[in-house]
């Protein structure tokens, strides 16, 4: 994407996510959950699939972001975790800037587009990304 592109908000132009990649399969196994999410979504969506999990960058990683993940059947966030950990701002800050720092190493890695509930997407299958988000999310559990 051209300056321009960037200045104006154009949309990155990805190859479109192939519907029998592992990611794929991953991010179908939560369809439900996802459509839902999805479409009460305004912003930038950005999926990075696990086998037990889907994690959402929501927002411009890795600035301006909010997370949250999917797993057994509910959706957790920065906000919900505070509350059943009691996590105090300064640690949601903390995991913040780790997850920031963990997308920026992997930006340059494949990205593609796929539609959920009839809005486009992003999906990012970096193995990389996906274990140092698991690591720095649940690094509390």
């Amino acid at each position: 994407m051209g300056f321009f592109g960037k200045l104006f908000g154009k949309d990155e132009e990805l190859p479109v996510l192939d519907a029998a990649s592992p990611a794929s399969v991953r991010l179908g196994k939560f369809k439900n959950e996802l459509e839902t999410f999805v479409g009460k979504m305004n912003d930038r969506l950005e999926f990075v699939p696990a086998d037990d999990a889907i994690y959402v960058f929501i927002g411009k990683p890795p600035g301006m972001f909010g997370m949250a993940w999917f797993h057994d059947g509910k959706e957790h966030n920065f906000k919900t975790m505070a509350a059943a950990k009691g996590l105090s701002q300064k640690k949601l800050q903390n995991m913040s800037l780790k997850l920031g720092e963990a997308y920026a190493k992997c930006m340059e890695e494949p990205k593609f587009s796929s539609l959920i509930g009839g809005k486009k997407i992003i999906v990012h299958p970096s193995e990389n990304l996906l274990k140092d988000v698991v690591q720095i999310i649940h690094v509390l559990e």
